[in-house]
């Protein structure tokens, strides 16, 4: 069976790395211009740049 609607899972933007449920991350965003956010994963996803922890801690020692 085939699905239509394909589930985007949050990755690293750095090394690709899937994010795992309970996981610290960092998140590059806009401030949202809707008021009302209903799913935070799917506005994530879709709107951010997400970084693990072990990338964002490389960059900031830089």
């Amino acid at each position: 069976m085939n699905r239509i609607f394909k589930r985007k899972t949050a990755a690293c933007a750095n090394c690709g790395k899937k994010i795992e449920t309970g996981e610290e991350i960092y998140a590059k965003m806009r401030y949202p211009k809707r008021k009302i956010m209903v799913e935070i994963k799917a506005y994530l996803i879709k709107e951010t740049e997400i970084f693990c922890s072990t990338c964002f801690k490389q960059e900031k020692g830089k």
